[in-house]
């Protein structure tokens, strides 16, 4: 069964109007099967075969010549060097759009590498796993907080196959045997522990030493293996909103997953019930709201923020967008206590108009307005395009 992914518009939009795009998500996000779905006619090839990696990187002229039309080259990564030869056919006939489309799953190296090269003459897009909406538009969902624990890899739902083999052969593929070659990881028991851990610690700050000292590896080791894990697009650092607030700030970055399903079976939850069941209920909610907003297009770090100051005081989320601030407090219950609300004690801090919204375990669809502040459950998929028409519309 094929899923229809909000994104299609923006990719061909992208092919339409530039020489190269760049189409960049987690493994398995779709990205491949999305593209030869929307150019059937194009030529396809993927450097995960490393024979055709080989070739494009020892003899790269002759690699690109082959290609009269368009072209998916997927899996960008492994033939960094690419990069440079496809400038200057590039550049060799700058107005004919898309016809180098390519995908890659390492997103922060493969920014080096379009700065480096490429810069003027790609769009880039990030394609996440399914959205609540992209799935709510199917008949495939029969409970919606099944999203919460089986996260939108499309193959799991189309398919219908089983979260737990699934989950069990993706991290073993990619967050074992991938970025343990990568990183060259000696004791995959130490590793492995280090992935549990994380996951425990999803939607808090992220505390290299603590890592550190409960596994008994060395500080700089914890870092990189948290660096491969969000060069490889499977984590996100949340970073503080940067503005300066008169507060004490905490500066560390949260941590959260791009993917609920990897969370939670790295958590060994693998039914409703045990989700429902599970102490990390609260922060598996948080990281699907995190997830919900970065495949609506909002950026880590770019218009999306968290915010805790030293006395404790805290704010999930900061979206800033055209001007506006939104403050997002994700809480699982149907009915969040208010006096669990910061928004009236960090709202002051900001010169602007602030909108104070909770994205919580409600029946109702839609944006539900409160005395001060707005409700709404992210698992209908409600756009946040609407959520900020309506928002702005109450001023």
């Amino acid at each position: 069964m094929w899923i229809e992914r909000d994104y299609t518009d923006k990719i061909k939009q992208a092919v339409n109007t530039r020489p190269v795009v760049l189409l960049t998500g987690i493994r398995q996000a779709g990205k491949s099967s999305l593209l030869q779905r929307l150019y059937p006619d194009a030529d396809y090839v993927t450097f995960d075969r490393i024979l055709i990696a080989e070739e494009a990187e020892q003899n790269p002229t002759q690699f690109l010549q082959k290609f009269k039309d368009r072209v998916i080259i997927d899996e960008i990564q492994y033939v960094p060097s690419l990069f440079r030869d496809l400038k200057i056919f590039v550049d060799q006939k700058r107005n004919e759009k898309g016809k180098w489309i390519l995908t890659g799953s390492q997103y922060f190296i493969l920014m080096q590498q379009v700065s480096d090269s490429l810069a003027g003459r790609i769009r880039i897009l990030y394609l996440g796993t399914l959205s609540a909406g992209e799935l709510n538009n199917t008949d495939l969902v029969q409970n919606k907080r099944d999203l919460l624990w089986k996260g939108g890899f499309p193959e799991l739902w189309a398919e219908e196959l089983d979260a737990k083999q699934f989950y069990e052969d993706y991290i073993q593929t990619y967050l074992e045997r991938d970025l343990k070659q990568i990183l060259n990881v000696t004791n995959l028991r130490d590793y492995r522990r280090f992935l549990s851990l994380l996951a425990m610690r999803a939607g808090q700050l992220l505390n290299y030493s603590e890592l550190s000292n409960e596994i008994g590896v060395a500080v700089n080791t914890i870092k990189a293996w948290v660096n491969a894990l969000e060069v490889s697009g499977l984590i996100v650092l949340l970073p503080p909103y940067y503005n300066n607030l008169g507060k004490r700030l905490i500066k560390a970055p949260k941590i959260y997953f791009s993917d609920n399903g990897i969370l939670s079976s790295l958590l060994n939850i693998e039914s409703l019930d045990s989700l429902n069941k599970s102490p990390h209920l609260g922060n598996i909610w948080e990281n699907f709201v995190l997830t919900e907003f970065i495949k609506q297009g909002l950026v880590a770090g770019k218009d999306l923020f968290s915010y805790r100051d030293s006395n404790g005081m805290e704010i999930d989320f900061i979206i800033e967008k055209e001007g506006k601030v939104y403050l997002i407090e994700a809480k699982h219950s149907e009915r969040p206590d208010r006096s669990k609300l910061n928004f009236k004690k960090i709202a002051p801090l900001f010169k602007t108009k602030v909108n104070s919204l909770v994205a919580c375990g409600i029946q109702e669809q839609g944006l539900i307005n409160l005395k001060n502040y707005s409700v709404y459950n992210p698992l209908n998929g409600y756009p946040l395009q609407d959520i900020y028409i309506l928002l702005n519309e109450m001023q």
